[in-house]
């Protein structure tokens, strides 16, 4: 459900907003020539979160870093390819960052993938999400509602309202052994959809235009799903690990977790569903 009304940002939060706009904009011109490219995809190191990093992922990661670097702000930062980083010599904010979300997506040439930064500071979290293929952006600020923009138009985002578990559109990703976990919530939601940008599918959550995701893979990283959480949670969805806990995004971030979204409507159904309910 989608609603037409002003953004209500704080001052500090407009000017997070303002270098993350940026920040996306310079992803989406470094690698705009790379998208489609098989070339893209050659490995150059292994990157701090211990998964391959391929030459489009560093591009990205280098555009967002020239950004910060002339913002006039000190960072602390948390990225996929480089760790930790610390921009300024006093920072004032702590910033995670995924520079490109569906990496595979981009180099196959499928119009799926994002940029995902989750800042947090003294007196407010701010979480961003930009679907670079489609130039939509999705933001929020904790305590005063999600938003997305594109092509002009401001929306404020709420979560689906989809009445019955047998409507719902999910989003799902799993891996053996837990393969025939998802099974049970296959046979009863209408249908079930894997497109490959976590924080971009979170944001979908968001928009109400999926009524949730799940990740039962036990590998997905905190850093990967902050920005995203705080979107779909400021637009009134449910956030939790996989056996139904709140998730903690001051602790640390490499942690790694199952993880479900959901419009909350039939949170602790699906959860029971997937084994992970505690009645």
């Amino acid at each position: 459900m989608e609603e037409q009304v002003e953004m209500d940002l704080s001052s500090e939060g407009r000017r997070l907003l303002e270098i993350c706009n940026m920040a996306a904009e310079a992803v989406y011109l470094s690698i705009e020539e790379m998208i489609g490219d098989p070339a893209s995809g050659r490995v150059i190191h292994m990157g701090a979160d211990g998964t391959p990093t391929k030459s489009i992922d560093q591009r990205a990661e280098d555009a967002v870093f020239a950004v910060l670097e002339g913002s006039g702000i000190d960072f602390a930062i948390l990225s996929e390819e480089e760790g930790r980083k610390e921009i300024g010599k006093n920072p004032t904010y702590f910033l995670h960052l995924d520079p490109l979300d569906g990496t595979f997506n981009a180099i196959a040439g499928i119009p799926f993938y994002s940029i995902s930064i989750y800042i947090s500071g003294p007196t407010t979290s701010f979480g961003y999400v930009s679907d670079l293929a489609h130039a939509v952006r999705y933001f929020a600020e904790r305590g005063r509602g999600a938003w997305s923009e594109a092509a002009g138009r401001r929306i404020r985002l709420g979560v689906s309202t989809t009445p019955t578990l047998r409507d719902f559109c999910v989003s799902a990703y799993t891996l053996r052994p837990n393969t025939g976990r998802i099974v049970p919530l296959g046979d009863v939601v209408r249908r079930i959809r894997t497109l490959g940008s976590t924080s971009a599918e979170l944001c979908l959550v968001a928009a109400g235009r999926l009524d949730a995701f799940v990740d039962l893979r036990g590998g997905l990283r905190l850093v990967d799903v902050a920005a995203g959480s705080l979107i779909a949670q400021e637009a009134g969805g449910t956030v939790t690990d996989g056996q139904g806990d709140q998730i903690c995004f001051n602790g640390d971030m490499w942690q790694k977790s199952e993880f479900l979204a959901s419009n909350g409507l039939f949170h602790r159904e699906i959860l029971d569903l997937l084994g992970g309910g505690r009645g």
